[in-house]
């Protein structure tokens, strides 16, 4: 934490104890009710012999004679309850059950003196006294008491407070009494949150303090892409949709799962930390394969055979199915007009010339298209068919060029291979043959766009 954080947290503390201070203090001044003295009768028999009171459950009970000429008082007991009041002269007379802690008087012009605890334990059969002032000289009363002043600001204010293991009422969020001196345990508690306890010492100043409980909850948050509205499940419980935000949860380890029509269902799990807000984003995949979107293929090829090599070139469109259209030549030519078998002897029966030993012209070319179909994700088969031809020629020792019809042929070109490929990447075989006559091999490299 930063020096300016710290700075800035320890204002707010304080205005908070100095808006607490005034508060009390201006409660106390608007109340001109005051209790100066509080003290157990030893002597006195009234409660025991003279004039005793029983509770409801049949036990003899404590009096309290308040000394007083205001007969206009009223009083609010704790869950004990008062048994019977008796307005006597000078003096109004609670008789109470053993065991009360504290009450509160009340008057419709001086206001109310909340929540005064008994500075001495009330046994039964037992009398006390209590002296209190009325008025603007309740204000002049010597500050020597044996009680003092405690305000408590709980957070959070629903929280319930315990004081020497008593619950005492809280209103606004504050609880506010006239305690004895001395040391007293506290206890704050409430649902979710870490109770707190403790010792209050009460002297000669007012004990103003706040207590803040420390969470014992989490919150979550859950979104889905790349759509929302799924169905959020808790613990097998359905919670809600997305984007799903919970309530207060109490900390440990969830298992989430969320469903939509069309999506593949998606589990996890998640631990919620105190005071603090977990999220989870689930990336649904789509029950429906999404169409393959065309591409364009292009690729250089090479033909292979024994005694030729041809050059090609392949243009494609495809994404499950395609077409597309082939090129391949060795860009040589053979203009023949004379044809001879593998004898040498010429197919017009002029006989067989003399050729020049190993000297031959070849030439190859072939356009050809046909269906492409993707096989699995990363392989794709073509098979296509067209025109494709093959001249081999001899050459006399006269210069001329005399075809072979035996390694020669002209007509229909197929073809059959395969493509792989590897992101934009692509490599081929395959193998072409015309006329089924000469056979080639072929191999090619080239790129998906």
């Amino acid at each position: 934490m930063t020096n300016r954080k710290v700075t800035k947290w320890l204002s707010i503390k304080l205005l908070l104890v100095i808006s607490l201070f005034f508060a009390a203090t201006a409660t106390e001044a608007q109340n001109k009710i005051q209790v100066t003295s509080f003290n157990r009768m030893e002597t006195d028999v009234t409660a025991r012999i003279t004039a005793p009171q029983r509770d409801q459950n049949g036990e003899v009970c404590a009096l309290i004679r308040i000394v007083t000429t205001e007969k206009g008082l009223m009083f609010e007991p704790d869950a004990l309850g008062i048994v019977s009041r008796e307005n006597k002269p000078g003096e109004i007379w609670l008789y109470i059950p053993r065991g009360a802690r504290r009450i509160s008087i009340m008057h419709d012009k001086f206001g109310v003196l909340r929540n005064y605890f008994y500075p001495d334990i009330i046994e039964k059969a037992t009398v006390y006294e209590m002296e209190i002032q009325i008025g603007d000289g309740a204000q002049q009363t010597p500050a020597n008491t044996n009680t003092q002043l405690i305000v408590m600001r709980p957070d959070p204010a629903t929280a319930d407070i315990y004081i020497d293991d008593e619950k005492v009422p809280t209103e606004n969020g504050l609880f506010t009494a006239t305690m004895k001196k001395g040391t007293h345990t506290y206890r704050v508690e409430s649902p979710m949150y870490a109770p707190e306890a403790g010792i209050i010492d009460l002297g000669s100043e007012q004990k103003i303090m706040s207590v803040t409980l420390k969470p014992r909850f989490g919150y979550l948050e859950i979104f889905s892409l790349p759509e929302q509205d799924a169905k959020v499940f808790i613990n097998n419980e359905l919670a809600g949709q997305t984007p799903y935000k919970s309530d207060r949860m109490p900390l440990q380890e969830y298992r989430i799962r969320i469903e939509k029509d069309f999506f593949f269902p998606m589990d996890s799990t998640i631990t919620i930390f105190a005071g603090k807000t977990s999220s989870l984003t689930f990336k649904m995949k789509s029950t429906i394969k999404p169409k393959e979107p065309r591409r364009t293929l292009v690729m250089a090829e090479v033909g292979y055979h024994p005694s030729q090599i041809s050059f090609g070139a392949m243009v494609g469109i495809v994404s499950k199915n395609g077409a597309y259209l082939r090129f391949r030549s060795d860009f040589g030519s053979a203009s023949t007009e004379l044809e001879c078998d593998d004898t040498g002897a010429l197919a017009n029966g002029t006989g067989t010339p003399y050729y020049k030993e190993g000297v031959t012209t070849k030439a190859r070319m072939s356009i050809t298209a046909g269906y492409l179909r993707q096989i699995i994700k990363p392989l794709y088969a073509y098979i296509g068919a067209g025109y494709g031809n093959r001249i081999l020629a001899w050459e006399t020792i006269d210069g001329e060029l005399v075809k072979n019809t035996d390694h020669s042929t002209t007509g229909v070109a197929a073809e059959l291979g395969a493509i792989g490929r590897l992101g934009q990447f692509a490599v081929s075989v395959g193998f072409q043959t015309v006329n089924f006559k000469y056979h080639e091999l072929s191999a090619g490299i080239g790129f998906f766009f």
